[in-house]
């Protein structure tokens, strides 16, 4: 396990974790960049930080610290003859009333096949150690921010204006491994690797 667990919770505190896709280093700064340009057009209450960008794989929610062993080595199962492959960050969007969206996203392209199958894999092992799906369909995507702030309302043609010369939002990485989250509210960054999966 990796060493950032030893400073999160040494006691029987439930773990609140996700399984994720991060964005490659590089990618994550390029983000960062372009998010710190919208932020100066875009008033959303918060900007994701730099450190926290990702795909969700799969939800888990509060964990029993003591669970987390076997959770690991049935997610290091599910995946072990996977394989890398490429993904594409590709435009943007928003989810909630078009008027004030709660989460504004970066879209993904590329091997999207390979992330959902992905997906399963991981949704299928969790399952037998009591881990449930989400009902809602899966819509993989980037956070970038959250809860739209705007006197006037969200404008999506002008999100599309300032977004039409961003080169990174056509960007392209190697994904080769993922991760397990745990949530560290109220902390930057806020998400903290419990484990670094190879594929």
């Amino acid at each position: 396990m990796d060493d950032g667990m030893k400073n999160g919770n040494s006691d029987m505190t439930p773990e609140r974790l996700f399984t994720a896709v991060r964005l490659s280093p590089e990618l994550r700064g390029a983000v960062s960049g372009m998010c710190r340009r919208l932020s100066q057009e875009l008033p959303f209450a918060k900007w994701t930080h730099e450190g926290d960008y990702h795909i969700t794989l799969q939800f888990l929610g509060d964990t029993d610290p003591r669970n987390i062993p076997e959770l690991v080595s049935a997610l290091k199962k599910s995946a072990a003859d996977f394989g890398p492959f490429t993904m594409s960050l590709r435009g943007t969007g928003v989810f909630g009333a078009p008027s004030a969206p709660r989460v504004l996203w970066a879209g993904l392209d590329g091997e999207t096949d390979r992330l959902r199958e992905l997906h399963s894999r991981i949704v299928a092992a969790t399952e037998p150690l009591g881990f449930r799906a989400e009902e809602r369909a899966y819509k993989p995507h980037v956070t970038l921010a959250r809860k739209y702030r705007g006197e006037q309302g969200f404008d999506s043609q002008y999100l599309d204006a300032l977004t039409r010369e961003e080169s990174v939002l056509q960007a392209s990485w190697k994904v080769d491994e993922w991760v397990l989250f745990a949530t560290r509210m109220h902390n930057k960054p806020m998400y903290e690797i419990v484990e670094t999966i190879k594929i």
